[in-house]
């Protein structure tokens, strides 16, 4: 499994436990070097008692320097038997008086020494030592000179008393970390029961339960349970819309597919020649209007909200698609009597939106002005700019009988028939058109020509350059 898909808990527990080790790691630099300082400003100033107690002890006489070096100088730096203690006095000029000669010299970047006093730390016979030197004068009646001292000693003490004191720092800092660790590990779990009791609840519900989560979560899951419920309400129209459609297509397939099955088992029975070729015919032209709704009733689910409407939209020629639906008409025009044609834009003509859906509006548009006008008929497929919407209409206008305007809100139902036209459509046309409209975020207006009789379909959609990137 992958780091990123494991435990919410050891993820969260690494992302403490690293930053807390880095922090903690330089911590204990700081410590080691203020245990190191602190450890030699209080062995230094030993080291510089005994300096002085030598220095006290330094006379000049007969023009040479004399020292009498005191055991106790020496005494006070030997608290600990691992520890060895050297010392040196000379001349400032570098003259050896008494002592260890060969200690390691002031660095040059100390020099020159003056009254107060320096320490450093240098390596004697393979081992670190920690040295402190001083100067100061000595005079008798004749003659004043300056000498120094040096004092050195062994740091096994002072490395001792800073690595326990750099010990016991690291013991707090990891009891610290691992406390830490345990508190978030258990906090975690306490944060994180408010989603236990969400999945119970969920796993409570039944499979058809789409209602929205309204339990009470913590601030960072606010937006997860919104988008869970998003997509409740998306699943919830979904069903509807597959529910719907099956209802549809149960109600609507039963007539005509039990009359199919009527005409059948008539045919099977009739040995007149005649009347099986019209039982045939019936049966030829029940099986058109069922394929036909059919058809509408899989473009209605394609219109709903969660068919091919929901899908994102994007740039699609308008002048394109209309011309191109118009001739496939063409044919069926010409078979009923009618002059089918097209004006208007011919230059490319881009909108935000679904091919497939804006190929099914023109479709049912043309398709219900060729069914219901009689032969010798006209009907036009037009597009036209409108520059001070920066948008583009597309009408489709027919010189036929019209519909009364009474009924001009009830068309765009679903289902919806006039009884008095005399045809058998199946009432789903013009509502799918009203539908894709709608998913373009526009309307379909159905209006009555000015100077005949008939109807004058308009539908106005955006241009693409006047909208973003939008979906249904």
């Amino acid at each position: 499994m992958k780091w990123r898909n494991g435990s919410l808990r050891r993820r969260l527990i690494i992302w403490l436990l690293i930053p807390l080790l880095v922090i903690s790691s330089l911590m204990l630099l700081e410590v080691r070097s203020n245990a190191v300082r602190s450890t030699n400003q209080a062995f230094d100033r030993a080291l510089l008692s005994s300096a002085l107690a030598i220095a006290d002890r330094v006379v000049l006489i007969g023009g040479k320097i004399e020292v009498d070096v005191p055991y106790v100088a020496l005494e006070m730096l030997t608290s600990s038997a691992e520890d060895r203690v050297f010392y040196q006095v000379g001349t400032i000029q570098g003259e050896f008086i008494t002592g260890y000669e060969d200690l390691p010299p002031v660095p040059d970047a100390l020099l020159p020494l003056r009254e107060n006093p320096v320490f450093y730390d240098a390596v004697y016979n393979g081992e670190n030592v920690r040295i402190g030197a001083l100067s100061r004068y000595v005079a008798s009646v004749r003659k004043a000179t300056r000498f120094q001292v040096l004092v050195a000693e062994t740091m096994g003490t002072r490395t001792s008393l800073s690595e326990d004191i750099l010990a016991s720092a690291a013991a707090r800092q990891i009891a610290l970390i691992v406390i830490a660790a345990v508190i978030v590990w258990f906090g975690i779990g306490q944060g994180l029961k408010p989603l236990t009791r969400l999945e119970e609840a969920l796993n409570r519900r039944s499979p058809t339960d789409l209602r929205p989560i309204e339990h009470d979560v913590p601030n960072e899951v606010r937006h997860l349970v919104g988008a869970i419920n998003h997509l409740f309400q998306r699943l919830g129209n979904s069903l509807a819309t597959m529910q719907r459609f099956t209802a549809d297509a149960a109600h609507q397939l039963r007539t005509p597919l039990a009359a199919l099955r009527t005409q059948s088992e008539l045919g099977l029975r009739e040995d007149d020649p005649e009347k099986l070729h019209q039982i045939m015919a019936t049966i030829a032209t029940s099986t058109q209007q069922t394929s036909h709704l059919a058809n509408q009733l899989l473009a209605s689910a394609r219109a709903a909200p969660e068919g091919l409407a929901g899908r994102p939209f994007e740039k699609i020629d308008l002048c394109d698609i209309t011309r191109t639906v118009t001739a496939s008409k063409v044919m069926t025009a010409i078979e009923s009597g009618i002059d089918l044609g097209y004006e208007g834009i011919t230059e490319p003509t881009m909108i935000m939106g679904n091919a497939t859906l804006i190929e099914e509006l023109l479709k049912n548009l043309v398709h219900n002005a060729l069914t219901y006008c009689p032969e010798g008929s006209a009907v036009t497929v037009r597009l036209e700019d409108d520059v001070v919407r920066n948008s583009v209409i597309l009408t489709v206008e027919d010189n036929g009988p019209g519909i009364p305007s009474k009924y001009h809100k009830d068309v765009f139902k679903r289902f919806y028939r006039i009884a008095e036209n005399g045809e058998d459509g199946c009432g789903l046309g013009l509502s799918i058109v009203r539908e894709i409209a709608l998913r373009h975020h526009t309307t379909v207006k159905l209006t009555k020509p000015d100077d005949h009789n008939g109807c004058v379909f308009t539908v106005q959609f955006e241009r693409a350059d006047a909208v973003s990137d939008i979906s249904a």
